[in-house]
């Protein structure tokens, strides 16, 4: 007869050969009701065959609107973003897949990956992503190495930044963002210009008159200074923010400026004149320390002289010779 011990080594061998699907919770924890929080029977009984995994590499290819061919990335699986207040993203790629990126974000690449950077589209693309705050050219990355191994690419920021991946299907196929919130992204995403509705918004929103969208397939990654915050807007609920804090908003949200109310406040409160509205329904991401903020800050404590002087000696002749003249004055 079997011991106990030899008995669940057996039962634990057949849940590792038979399909996940097949094997209930119930069955698990009445074979193994000590182990059934152990590490190595949660992966014995999770891990299918190697011949039952489908790999994202076995999907078809997509192709951008400039013509890039390229394997949809799981970023679920292959994205990982590290730090606190100043973060950085790393992307494993399989070979035929592509990341689109902003020129000089990069931090490394492993061996295999190769960068190729164009103006995604030709001249009249990378001046229309200008205008939306992020760079003319652009970088893709792709992974060259043998079927079956990854290469990783890291990137960062250009200011001490908190990064969030969107999924822009998700949220209808299209996302508005600051300018230059873009840092990377599948190939399959487009950057489009969304126009602010008047020149008031333009002039005092704190976004410009241009703002950023983000259309097509696939998920993007997007910078935010300081602590991100989401929320989430009804039908006409209003949120009033101060310029500068717009992360993204979704499409359906409206986008807007009023004036500040109350002459005190308008003058002293710290806010200016105009304070950006938005109106529901859909989601908002706001920003707790947007860069132009920090970068006013800095430049307000810059001295208005350029700096400290430091007084540099041009020679022993005129201290001498001052005192020279006050010698023979006083005579």
């Amino acid at each position: 007869m079997m011991s106990r011990s030899a008995m669940r080594l057996a039962s634990l061998r057949a849940l590792s050969r038979a399909p996940p699907s097949s094997i209930g919770r119930s069955n698990m924890q009445r074979l193994f009701p000590k182990e059934a929080s152990s590490s190595s029977l949660v992966f014995a009984v999770t891990a299918a065959p190697q011949h039952q995994r489908r790999s994202f590499s076995d999907l078809p290819a997509k192709t951008s609107s400039d013509g890039v061919v390229g394997i949809p990335i799981n970023f679920d699986v292959a994205s990982k973003v590290d730090g606190n207040e100043s973060q950085v993203v790393t992307i494993q790629l399989a070979p035929g897949q592509v990341l689109r990126a902003e020129s000089g974000a990069m931090m490394y690449m492993t061996e295999g990956v190769t960068m190729e950077t164009t103006t995604g589209g030709g001249m009249s693309s990378g001046f229309k992503r200008m205008l939306t705050g992020q760079n003319v050219f652009i970088s893709d990355y792709r992974y060259e190495g043998p079927e079956g191994t990854f290469g990783q690419v890291a990137l960062g920021t250009d200011f001490p930044s908190k990064i969030v991946r969107l999924s822009v299907e998700d949220y209808g196929g299209k996302i508005v963002c600051q300018q230059g919130a873009l840092l990377c992204a599948s190939h399959t995403i487009d950057i489009e210009m969304e126009f602010t509705k008047n020149l008031t918004s333009g002039f005092f929103g704190g976004e410009g008159f241009v703002l950023q969208s983000l259309q097509g397939e696939g998920d993007v990654f997007v910078k935010a200074g300081g602590t991100l915050i989401r929320r989430e807007l009804d039908e006409e609920e209003q949120l009033r923010i101060s310029s500068g804090c717009l992360v993204a908003i979704t499409q359906d949200v409206d986008y807007d400026v009023q004036m500040m109310p109350g002459i005190k406040n308008a003058m002293f409160g710290g806010e200016g004149l105009f304070v950006t509205t938005l109106t529901g329904p859909g989601s908002v991401w706001l920003q707790g320390q947007p860069p132009q903020r920090m970068i006013g800050e800095i430049a307000r404590r810059v001295p208005s002289g350029g700096g400290l002087a430091v007084p540099i000696p041009m020679g022993g002749g005129g201290g001498s010779g001052g005192g020279g003249g006050e010698g023979q004055s006083g005579q």
